[in-house]
């Protein structure tokens, strides 16, 4: 990243915004006037705040718009050809506004309507037959409660001792409780309300907008309103349908031609002025600088002058970060948008994601089934995101936007190749299908149990549910790669920058970290010798020296922690255990029920196994992707200070959708 310096004549200023917001690849930066240069921040005034004032206004209508049409503003550039006047485009909106406008109020008093009924609806219905006498009398009045059957007893005691006899119950059955129809004479139908208030019962009355209809004539409206309210909704959800076919890709250009002009007059205002000229700075990518200062000086020539320099990745605070690595890592660099990225200079880990969160997820799930099935799904996200369709999640409420979706479909690619691949190491498909189907001749066949003879096609290479050694082995020493390797990168780190206390302290932990897994593994090995106590008494005498050097007292339970870190990435092992356990069960399960019976055991086997199968498949995608990235997240990143200081996102100013 490089440091971008441009100053000029005032009147230049504007077009200098328009030719950096062409190119696209500068970040521009607010400016601080200090106290001794005489220049001030850009003020907007007069005709300049008119015009951003409109195009404000003019992007929060058009996105609006689009919202209530259910369309989104990304994507590929709209050629269209759209007015560069706000005034123009604010009386152009105006028709089209006041039609979307009126169908969305519409369809929002609709929906309410609808919701209000289906909520009234079941009690009124009931109501109806026993209220409707009560509404029609000169003289009888009556009040309607939902009381449980325990207080329905007390509910008589109470009316009779306080207005005498003079009133009568009815009532029906209202799911566990009951619907209670108290009728007296009209005087005393106070008196009746307020014993039933005292014992805690609220009186059921008809909403507002019904209130002037009576019970029995609201119920009648409300049957009817609940067969209208949905056809009209589904009408007016057609008609927004028809509009947006025939002004969205208008209120797309609109839209992107408000969003870069008002992005011109926000970043005007990080400029300073003088009164005869202007100061603007900003980041360009390394790669890109040249291209930017020849631009400019070609353009304006003496009316501004261009100067870059590279970024002091020691000194220069907050440096926006571009994440540059290899095409087959980027699909990986989403998996760090949890986040802020990492500080300019500091360590990108999107390429140790690449490398071992797939490999990870291989290891766990290690079946052929279900690797098929995740290069399914990725097939298909790839196909809706190469077609711009969005997927909806339903009812969780997220929308996985269609440009996202391609990386997305590349990452479960990997995620499904290692899983295909550990799938024929462990002789699994959807469990041990295979090793029982075809029945006498299966596709894979183990001597672990000591059997010399065997009818199949493929030897199990690690039958992982009885042979534990090679995945505990494995799963550990993934553990020390990447604990040790997390402070190996500090240290590097520490010595590009110079910051002694964190040199000292990662070389502390790795040397003490060495120490306890030389000994450890010796010890498990029934190998301790004296070679090995030497080593590990070397270690750990380092570790105490640089724990004093680094005056950190807590290094010591730092290092414990770590251990614990180390030993965290058992769970490759233990998850992918009860992974194929489950599909194991599943399948014994399927082939047990399908002896019961001649014709409905294989069917009825089949579908248990199936509905287990799928139960095991929505556990492992949650579980199985989770456990990688924790480790990633948790035991990796906090070696080489991942999460110790943010850089920020680089944001260069640019069109959307091309000119304007």
């Amino acid at each position: 990243m490089e440091r971008l310096l441009v100053v000029g004549r005032r009147s230049a200023a504007k077009d200098v915004l328009v030719s950096l917001q062409s190119l696209g690849v500068v970040q521009v930066e607010p400016l601080d006037p200090g106290d001794e240069v005489e220049l001030r921040s850009f003020k907007l005034e007069g005709a300049d705040l008119e015009r951003k004032e409109l195009w404000d206004y003019l992007v929060s209508r058009t996105d609006a718009l689009l919202d209530a049409l259910d369309v989104s503003d990304e994507g590929a550039a709209v050629r269209a050809e759209v007015s560069s006047d706000p005034e123009v485009l604010r009386k152009e909106l105006a028709p089209i506004g006041e039609q979307i406008d009126r169908l969305v109020a519409e369809r929002a008093d609709a929906r309410d309507e609808l919701e209000l009924t289906q909520a009234y609806l079941t009690v009124f219905r009931q109501l109806a037959p026993m209220m409707a006498q009560l509404e029609e009398s000169h003289y009888l009045a009556g009040a309607a409660y939902v009381v449980s059957d325990d207080d329905f007893g007390e509910l008589g005691k109470a009316l009779t001792a306080d207005i005498g006899g003079g009133f009568e119950l009815a009532w029906q059955r209202h799911g566990s409780d009951r619907l209670v129809v108290a009728a007296c004479l009209k005087g005393e139908l106070a008196r009746l309300r307020g014993v039933f208030s005292r014992l805690g019962h609220s009186e059921i009355t008809l909403p507002e907008r019904y209130q002037d209809l009576g019970v029995a004539k609201a119920a009648h409206v409300m049957e009817e309103r609940s067969q209208t309210l949905p056809k009209r909704i589904a009408a007016i959800h057609e008609e927004l349908t028809q509009l947006a076919g025939q002004h969205a890709r208008r209120l797309r250009g609109i839209a992107q031609v408000a969003h870069n002009h008002q992005a011109r007059f926000d970043r005007l205002q990080d400029l300073l002025e003088g009164r005869y000229g202007f100061a603007l700075s900003g980041w360009v990518p390394a790669h890109d600088s040249a291209r930017v200062v020849e631009s400019l000086r070609k353009q304006f020539a003496d009316a501004v002058q261009v100067a870059a320099r590279p970024a002091d990745e020691h000194h220069d605070r907050g440096v926006p970060v571009k994440l540059e690595n290899p095409a087959w890592v980027r699909p990986f660099q989403g998996l760090l948008a949890l986040f802020e990225p990492p500080r300019y200079g500091s360590f990108d880990p999107s390429w140790t994601l690449a490398v071992f969160f797939p490999l990870f997820f291989g290891l766990q799930v290690g079946d052929i089934g279900y690797g098929l099935l995740f290069a399914s799904i990725g097939l298909w996200l790839r196909r809706r995101g190469a077609a711009g369709k969005n997927v909806d999640t339903g009812p969780i409420h997220i929308t996985i936007p269609a440009r996202v979706l391609i990386p997305l479909s590349t990452v479960i690619f990997w995620l499904a190749g290692w899983t295909i691949l550990f799938g024929f190491v462990y002789g699994e498909f959807f469990g041990n299908l295979f090793e029982r189907f075809p029945a006498g001749h299966p596709l894979f066949y183990t001597l672990a149990h000591g059997s010399e003879h065997h009818e199949g096609l493929i030897r199990i290479v690690l039958l992982r549910v009885e042979v534990f050694g090679p995945l505990l082995l494995a799963s550990a020493l993934f553990g020390v790669l990447q604990v040790l390797g997390g402070w190996v990168i500090r240290i590097i780190y520490s010595l590009r920058h110079g910051a002694s206390p964190h040199l000292y302290e990662a070389l502390g932990m790795l040397t003490g970290l060495v120490g306890v897994v030389v000994f450890a593994t010796a010890y498990q090995t029934h190998s301790v010798n004296g070679l090995v106590i030497a080593v590990t008494l070397v270690m750990l005498a380092a570790f105490v020296v640089f724990t004093v050097l680094a005056r950190n007292g807590l290094m010591v339970l730092e290092l414990i922690s770590n251990g614990g870190h180390i030993l965290s990435y058992l769970r490759i092992f233990a998850v992918g255990l009860a992974s194929a356990l489950i599909a194991n069960l599943a399948i014994d399960l399927g082939f047990s029920l399908s002896g019961v019976l001649p014709i409905i055991g294989p069917v009825l086997g089949i579908l248990v196994g199936g509905i287990v199968i799928l139960i095991a498949l929505a556990l492992t995608i949650i579980s199985d992707t989770l456990q990688p990235l924790r480790l990633h997240y948790v035991e990796f990143f906090t070696k080489f200070g991942f999460y110790d200081e943010s850089g920020r996102p680089y944001r260069p100013f640019r069109l959307l959708g091309g000119k304007s």
